[in-house]
């Protein structure tokens, strides 16, 4: 009878994660973590820039970075869309033998455009300085560029961004 009375030792109840279950946790957090961040870069890289001001500004980063990495001279020539002459554009030999275009996003109110470094080919039209675009724009494999200035027109309201190289 005193066995009887006696109480089995209760164990106390699980209150914890196992070792296992935590790692199999982090690897699946980990995986989930590496298909977003891949996910949202293509992401970012795909989206198109809808400012002309930046989209030049990137291209110029662009031709910049291409210019270093193959170790030449990298030359840029704006043109004109035949479908849209509002739009400008811009060629470049992209990796030694293959040339390509790319216009700029066109936005109401903004023109953006390269011009020399100084204001050697003004024309006073209507009581405003109206110079002529860069012809050509080289990148060089160190990482300059030519001397240039970047035009901004928003709504009639003119700026000048001066690039040094």
């Amino acid at each position: 009878m005193s066995a009887a009375l006696q109480q089995r030792p209760q164990r106390a109840g699980r209150g914890g994660f196992t070792l296992l279950e935590m790692l199999l946790v982090i690897g699946l957090l980990s995986m989930l973590a590496g298909v977003l961040v891949a996910g949202s870069a293509s992401l970012l890289k795909g989206t198109a820039r809808s400012d002309p001001e930046d989209a030049l500004l990137a291209l110029m980063q662009t031709w910049r970075r291409q210019a270093v990495e193959r170790g030449a001279t990298l030359e840029v020539e704006p043109f004109k869309s035949l479908d849209d002459p509002d739009r400008q554009g811009y060629r470049w030999d992209k990796d030694g033998d293959e040339e390509h275009e790319e216009l700029l996003p066109a936005l109401e109110g903004v023109k953006v455009q390269l011009l020399g470094p100084e204001v050697d080919g003004a024309i006073l039209l209507g009581g405003q300085a109206v110079e002529q675009p860069l012809n050509r724009l080289r990148f060089f494999p160190d990482g300059t560029c030519e001397r240039m200035r970047l035009e901004v027109l928003r709504n009639e309201a003119r700026r000048l961004t001066r690039s040094t190289p």
